[in-house]
């Protein structure tokens, strides 16, 4: 893994492992991240390897050799071109690679820097043992766009651990957002849905909180401030326990362009959160749309009026929450996500 940052996909991992009961893990990493939000202390009794630097790939190599690994899982694009270049020059571990995005494609993403990479990592996947994507979007997109081989290619969802209790909500009229704060996210259209409901009906607020990666933030204060809503966004630091920010919420608005699966909106719905959000692969495999809660991001005038219906009935903000979340307790435990990475792995041995 490039990063123990607690972002989506390493959230997930360490998640995931807590739940394996046949094999052992270790974890190779260029960066702890111990000054910042780290997924470190989630990793109790696992063995950790870090080197960052020109001696990487180096001491990467020594540690698959001197551990005799039946199986190297890259994780995010870093990774996989580093242990697809080890592989290449022919090691002799089964490489698995999951893909979690479809890098380059999204907007204010470097087009030069992936077009130069994609050539490198589609070489590798086509040498890796096997791939797994983290929704059937991302399952297309490998197939379709990158030609490799649908036979190769399995989809195994993230998932979550399950709460089943489900909790009448507080109808306070505060919607929220959190993610990191880059442009494809949809903080823009969040923040014009957010000018119109103030239009609507003064008393919403709003609660947007993320990480900064990009120096995005100060385009989202000044976008707040030259729509007079100052009194009624918040902009928040990213929130290290999630939990704390679903407590404080009502609604969960999500209008990202592109995502490889969106794990922050399955964690909205376990905690309890009704979810409005874009109408995109993969969010549609996980959000029930009985409701009309799968939207255009772009028609920010119908979003708004949607959340405004949904605040004015308790009835229907509860009934969207039950059928969000019986959906997912019925399709996304961590539980079975674990079973299906370990099936996965035995099967790859096996054959």
């Amino acid at each position: 893994m490039p990063t123990l940052k607690k972002d989506g996909a390493e959230v997930q991992i360490a998640n995931l492992i807590s739940y394996f009961k046949h094999f052992q893990i270790d974890i190779f990493t260029f960066d702890l991240y111990k000054e910042g939000d780290s997924i470190i202390n989630q990793l109790d009794g696992i063995k950790i390897f870090t080197n960052h630097g020109l001696s990487t790939i180096v001491s990467l190599n020594k540690v698959i050799n001197e551990n005799n690994y039946e199986i190297v899982h890259s994780h995010l694009p870093k990774a996989d071109f580093y242990v697809g270049l080890l592989k290449f020059f022919g090691n002799k571990f089964n490489h698995i690679i999951t893909v979690h995005a479809q890098y380059g494609d999204r907007t204010g993403e470097s087009k030069i820097k992936y077009f130069i990479f994609n050539i490198f990592w589609k070489a590798f996947l086509n040498k890796s043992d096997g791939i797994i994507a983290i929704s059937q979007k991302i399952n297309k997109w490998l197939t379709n766009n990158k030609s490799i081989d649908e036979n190769k290619i399995a989809t195994i969802h993230y998932g979550i651990k399950i709460d089943k209790q489900i909790k009448k909500i507080n109808n306070k009229k505060i919607v929220g957002m959190a993610a990191r704060m880059l442009p494809w996210k949809g903080w823009d259209k969040v923040i014009e849905t957010a000018s119109i409901l103030n239009e609507l009906n003064p008393n919403y607020k709003f609660l947007l909180a993320g990480s900064d990666d990009q120096n995005y933030k100060s385009e989202l204060q000044d976008l707040i401030e030259n729509k007079n809503l100052v009194d009624m966004v918040l902009l928040h630091d990213h929130y290290s326990n999630i939990e704390e920010f679903f407590s404080k919420i009502d609604l969960f608005l999500f209008l990202s362009e592109s995502e490889g699966f969106g794990l922050v909106v399955l964690e909205a719905i376990q905690n309890n959160t009704p979810v409005v959000c874009s109408n995109i692969e993969p969010l549609s495999e996980f959000v029930d749309n009985s409701h009309g809660t799968l939207v255009d991001r772009n028609n920010v005038q119908e979003i708004a009026n949607l959340i405004n219906s949904i605040f004015s009935s308790d009835e229907l903000l509860n009934k969207i929450q039950i059928k969000q979340k019986n959906k997912i307790v019925k399709e996304f435990s961590i539980i079975s996500t674990a079973k299906k990475y370990e099936n996965y792995y035995i099967n790859l041995l096996n054959n």
